[in-house]
C-alpha cells in the first residue's frame, strides 16, 4: 500500500475541509497519513464543537416551531453550513421531517457540510429515495469527499442503489477518500467484481490511475484474486 497515496487521500480531504485548492497543500505529501488524519479530525472537532452551546440553545428553541417554518428559517436565514452543524443537535425524526421541506439543491449543500458521524441517526431516518437523490446531486457538484464520509453510515440496500446509479469515475473518486472500516471491501461486495473490473480498466482513460491503485490496494486478497480471474477470462 502506497504511503504517498494514503497521504494524498488525506490532503484531498483536508483541502475540502479548509476550502482551499489541494495543489496548495501538496507540500504535505511527505507527512504520514495518520498525522494528517489526526490534524483533520481536530479541525472538524473545532468547527463542530466550538459553538456547541449556542447550537444546543437554538435546537432546543426549534422544538416550539412547526417543521415547515424551521425549514424556511434554515434555508433563508441560517444557510447550509449552520444547518449542517445543527443537524446532530435535533431529534433525528424531527430533523428528517424538517429535511422534507427543503428543496433538493439545499439538501445537497447541507449534506456536503455535514459530519455524518455526529448525525448517524438522522442519516438512518432519511428515506432511501431522498438519500439517493442527494447522492446524485453531490456527485454532480463534485462533492466526492463528502460522499466518502457517508458510505459507512448507509445500509446495504441504499448504498447498493447509489453505486448502481453513480458513474465509474464517481466511484473511483469516492473510493480515494472513503472513510470507515472495510469501506472499500464493502463497495466491492455491493458493486460486484465485474463492475469493479470495468471501472479499474477504464481508470487510465479517465486520468484516475492513482485512484484506481488506491482502491485496489484497499481490497482484500480474495477480492484482488477475483479481479485477476476476471481479467484472465
Amino acid at each position: 500500500m502506497s504511503a504517498r497515496s494514503e497521504s494524498r487521500s488525506e490532503i484531498v480531504k483536508l483541502a475540502r475541509l479548509l476550502e482551499v485548492d489541494e495543489d496548495g497543500l501538496e507540500y504535505l505529501v511527505a507527512v504520514p497519513a495518520d498525522a494528517l488524519r489526526d490534524y483533520r479530525e481536530s479541525v472538524v472537532d473545532l468547527l463542530f464543537d466550538d459553538d456547541r452551546e449556542q447550537l444546543s440553545r437554538v435546537a432546543e428553541a426549534s422544538r416550539l416551531l412547526p417543521t415547515g417554518m424551521l425549514a424556511k428559517i434554515g434555508q433563508h436565514a441560517l444557510g447550509p453550513l449552520i444547518c449542517a452543524h445543527l443537524t446532530g443537535q435535533i431529534d433525528p425524526q424531527r430533523a428528517a421531517q424538517i429535511a422534507q421541506h427543503f428543496p433538493s439543491e439545499f439538501l445537497v449543500e447541507l449534506a456536503a457540510e455535514m459530519d455524518p458521524r455526529r448525525a448517524v441517526a438522522v442519516v438512518v431516518a432519511t428515506p432511501r429515495e431522498t438519500v439517493i437523490e442527494i447522492a446524485l446531486g453531490m456527485a454532480r457538484r463534485g462533492e466526492h469527499v463528502a460522499m466518502g464520509r457517508f458510505v459507512a453510515h448507509l445500509d446495504d440496500a441504499t448504498l447498493s442503489e447509489c453505486l448502481q446509479q453513480l458513474s465509474d469515475e464517481d466511484l473511483l473518486r469516492i473510493a480515494f477518500v472513503l472513510e470507515g472500516e472495510r469501506a472499500h471491501e464493502r463497495m466491492f461486495e455491493l458493486a460486484g467484481a465485474e463492475r469493479m473490473r470495468a471501472l479499474l480498466d477504464g481508470a487510465k482513460a479517465a486520468g484516475l490511475e492513482e485512484e484506481a491503485a488506491h482502491l485496489r490496494d484497499h481490497l482484500s486478497a480474495s477480492q484482488r484474486k477475483q479481479l485477476g480471474r476476471r481479467a484472465a477470462k
